[in-house]
């Protein structure tokens, strides 16, 4: 009786994944489905139930390895903790051999031991992802945490290996197998939380365009009316500050290449790096489709402005993580001007803003970034030494 149970309550999962799969197409919900998928096959095989029954430890490695990319998805550990999800990404090597020697060696015991390490350490590794992902989604972190210790109790109380032990009999209750189950239960309300969280967050999104026209919807940045708005209010301050033109070149192939979603992703991605660049009463602003500005408070040297122009450029071109794709970043270059040495009007310092960027795009060599300061006293000294 309890083999039935279990199988019912895995078949359930397994279409319920299969379900929202149907109905929203993420990669979170693909690894979900064949994480359920692989735990009923692997224990029907060692009950003797299935076509698999020759190679169940196998089965079960391919679980972990499901169990794992699941719950990268599900925590997005590559934003959250990029240093930890490139160790998850090496371990799926280690998940590689391990099928392996599971479909080749006889000798069940060592294939199930494996199966065990490899569950425990990968849970602790993920573990540590959870607590990193905690401030941003809590309630997913949180209940994966609880299905883990569902899990390693499960483990621990009843090991793998007494599925081959001499005191084992098909059908009897196993609490290692119970263990698998109830984290594949809680695992099935933690991804319902993650689509409540995206659903909240694209209503929040959608608050934003209609109610704040001062902040774009789709990067978070300040629109162009609200650069202007805060442009305007230094200048009858008489502030002094430095404005940083940003285009994005040749970003019609980044949709071309990825899409519209992947687009929006790669451009909602370079505004969170820009703010990352600049401090709290400064500003970030997407004037167009493919071109930002920065609002600097204060005449930083030189130096420093062409220190935070690289840093900007690298930022910028570092891949974008998208639903577990890498899509290329933007190759940015920036006009630079400063208030109230090259203008004392907003339309004034966007123009030479604009010049030192077009000077910029057609360098072939040099850096990322222009003056608008140096362009005019090239062009002084030309116009003197003619």
């Amino acid at each position: 009786m309890f083999d039935g149970v279990s199988y019912g309550l895995l078949a359930g999962l397994t279409m319920c994944g299969l379900a929202l799969l149907l109905a929203f197409g993420a990669k979170v919900h693909r690894w979900y489905v064949l994480s359920c998928a692989c735990a009923l096959a692997a224990f029907a095989g060692l009950n003797g139930l299935a076509p698999l029954a020759q190679w169940p430890a196998a089965v079960l490695v391919l679980w972990a390895a499901c169990r794992l990319q699941f719950v990268r998805q599900l925590l997005r550990l590559q934003d959250v903790a990029p240093r930890l999800d490139r160790v998850a990404q090496a371990t799926l090597v280690v998940f590689a051999i391990a099928v392996l020697y599971a479909a080749l060696e006889t000798q069940r015991l060592w294939t199930l031991r494996i199966v065990q390490a490899l569950a425990v350490a990968s849970t602790v590794l993920l573990a540590a992802g959870a607590v990193k992902a905690m401030p941003r989604m809590p309630w997913p972190a949180t209940l994966f945490l609880a299905g883990a210790a569902l899990l390693l109790g499960g483990l621990s109380t009843a090991w793998m290996t007494s599925w081959i032990g001499p005191s084992w009999a098909p059908r009897q209750p196993n609490l290692a197998q119970a263990g698998v189950i109830a984290e594949l239960m809680v695992f099935a309300l933690a991804l319902g939380m993650r689509l409540r969280a995206d659903r909240a967050a694209e209503a929040r999104g959608t608050q934003h365009e209609t109610k704040e026209p001062g902040t774009d919807a789709l990067t978070g940045a300040a629109s162009r009316a609200g650069f202007e708005n805060r442009a305007e209010e230094w200048l009858l301050d008489g502030r002094t500050f430095s404005l940083m033109l940003i285009g994005l070149n040749g970003f019609d192939a980044v949709y071309e290449r990825h899409g519209q979603a992947g687009g929006d992703a790669v451009l909602a991605a370079i505004a969170h790096r820009l703010r990352e660049q600049v401090r709290a009463d400064d500003m970030v602003a997407r004037l167009g489709p493919d071109s930002f500005a920065i609002l600097l408070v204060g005449s930083p040297p030189r130096q420093k402005l062409a220190e935070m122009a690289i840093r900007i450029e690298t930022a910028g071109a570092r891949p974008v993580t998208y639903e577990g794709r890498l899509l290329a970043g933007g190759e940015l270059s920036m006009g630079i001007a400063c208030h109230p040495g090259d203008g004392d009007t907003l339309t004034s310092l966007l123009e030479a803003a604009e010049r030192a960027l077009a000077h910029c795009n057609r360098q072939r060599m040099g850096p990322a970034y222009a003056f608008a300061g140096e362009l005019g006293q090239r062009q002084r000294a030309g116009g003197s030494a003619s």
